[in-house]
């Protein structure tokens, strides 16, 4: 019976280091640090130790070309950090897609607000669900999510952002929940 607990509390230890960003949050250099970029909601994130209400976090993506948004995805457009200066960067090397585009592979580590991590992703594409049925089903005939690719669900939610009367965090919700339904092409 010792070994089954054992094994089950290092089997929860090792499946517990993934987060994922539920709301807009800053990332710090460091715990009590100053702030270097934010992480957008349904980024995903390696946890490294939890420091008090601040966890240190490390986050791994892709850049185009030069630039200070990493994405979540080689080739797809799902915005998951901005930094201040693209230096804050760890460039981890280059990788092309499906078009011979060249990403540059990134990783940041810094402290984020404990409150803005949720454990998995259904907390945090619920309420972009929620959303979704709401506010774009209360003006109009709800579009299936594979009725845009991921790349132009961003571009159609922008143009209802008023019509919707849908603030920072709801659109960054609402973006990230299609953008995980639709297809890649």
């Amino acid at each position: 019976m010792k070994k089954i607990i054992i094994f089950l509390g290092l089997s929860a230890a090792l499946f517990a280091n993934d987060a994922y960003v539920g709301t807009p949050a800053k990332i710090l250099d460091k715990v009590g640090g100053k702030e270097i970029g934010q992480l957008f909601v349904g980024a995903k994130v390696k946890v490294l130790k939890d420091s008090g209400n601040f966890t240190e976090v490390e986050y791994n993506g892709f850049v185009p070309g030069e630039g200070n948004t990493a994405y979540a995805r080689l080739g797809v457009l799902e915005s998951d950090i901005s930094v201040k200066n693209d230096k804050n960067f760890k460039k981890n090397g280059v990788q092309k897609d499906d078009y011979d585009n060249e990403w540059i592979k990134v990783s940041v580590k810094g402290a984020v607000e404990k409150k803005a991590l949720k454990p998995n992703l259904d907390e945090v594409y619920k309420p972009g669900e929620e959303l979704f049925k709401e506010r774009c089903g209360a003006c109009h005939a709800l579009h299936g999510y594979d009725e845009f690719n991921v790349n132009v669900w961003p571009s159609v939610i922008k143009t209802m952002i008023g019509n919707a009367g849908l603030n920072e965090t709801e659109t960054q919700t609402l973006t990230r929940f299609l953008q995980s339904k639709a297809p890649i092409e």
